[in-house]
């Protein structure tokens, strides 16, 4: 792993961690969780971590993915598109809270699911939108 791979990896994992303290004090839901984990993979960093180390192996990823559980797959690709938002929050949280697993291996697994054909529109245009954001006020000339 390259040392701009590692970096984002620490930094993604350092964030994982700070969310399973929230989660695990009570002091978030289950529902603030999926959606934090879900603004977690839609970051920048999560984007470039993502190109560096995992991209290239897409398509052997997903066949994988595909083989571990055909039932959940099959599950997911066919259900309408205005509830994979919800479904791939559930599915997040799900990776997220499987018991024993490091950091590193619960960020792999996560992005993994985000880059599903079925879901990755969910993370990946929400990506596309932050980066696109303006900072700064609005002014228009009746200020």
């Amino acid at each position: 792993m390259s040392e701009e791979a590692a970096k984002l990896a620490d930094g993604l994992e350092d964030r994982l961690e700070s969310l399973s303290d929230l989660y695990s004090s009570d002091l978030i839901s289950s529902s603030t969780l999926s959606s934090q984990l879900l603004e977690l993979l839609s970051s920048r960093e999560a984007k470039m971590y993502w190109d560096l180390t995992m991209k290239k192996d897409i398509t052997a990823r997903r066949m994988l993915m595909m083989l571990e559980d055909p039932d959940q797959w099959d599950e997911d690709s066919s259900s309408p598109e205005e509830e994979r938002g919800k479904l791939l929050r559930k599915r997040l949280a799900d990776v997220f809270l499987t018991p024993d697993q490091s950091y590193g291996r619960i960020l792999e697994r996560l992005l993994d699911t985000a880059s599903l054909p079925h879901f990755e529109s969910q993370v990946f245009s929400r990506s596309d939108r932050s980066s696109n954001k303006r900072s700064g006020a609005k002014l228009s000339v009746l200020d």
